[in-house]
């Protein structure tokens, strides 16, 4: 927490878009190269052991936190269970497709992570604002002038309608 105070939400995740982008890099090419360099599973295991912390320290938490600031309160309900049906589903996806995409690609299965992971850096940079220290309204209002989208502000909100 003192750690996402302290840098911010978006620069979290540009951090950790960029380096979950070269750690699925790395794997590609000790993967590639593990026929030659038996040894370089050790190697493997580091990367691995970077990327889990990259994804910890970036896009795993900090989607939650975007997902409470970016939403008023009426409205937050229904973007956190869009976050976590999103996170959990992502990684329940992310189990089930893997070992045949591995199969399939090889080493170069974890370039279409890499790719994912720079559209998502890209994304982040050019459409997400930072959120640390600002109200919704303030992030509205942003969103609002930056697009012309006209943005209603409503005191109750039903998911039934």
């Amino acid at each position: 927490f003192f750690l996402v105070e302290r840098a911010g939400r978006r620069k979290l995740l540009l951090a950790g878009f960029l380096s979950l982008a070269l750690c699925n890099l790395l794997m590609t090419v000790t993967y590639s190269i593990l026929p030659i360099i038996p040894d370089i599973r050790n190697i493997q295991v580091l990367v691995i052991f970077f990327l889990i912390s990259a994804y910890e320290v970036g896009p795993g938490p900090i989607s939650w936190f975007i997902a409470a600031e970016l939403f008023d309160q009426s409205a937050r309900p229904i973007a956190m269970a869009f976050t976590s049906m999103l996170n959990w589903g992502g990684k329940f996806l992310l189990a089930l497709l893997f070992p045949p995409l591995l199969k399939m690609c090889g080493a170069y299965v974890y370039l279409l992570f890499m790719c994912m992971a720079l559209i998502a850096f890209t994304y982040t940079m050019f459409r997400l604002p930072e959120t640390k220290g600002r109200t919704f309204d303030d992030i509205a209002a942003e969103f609002r002038g930056a697009e012309g989208i006209p943005l209603h502000n409503k005191t109750t909100f039903n998911t039934f309608t």
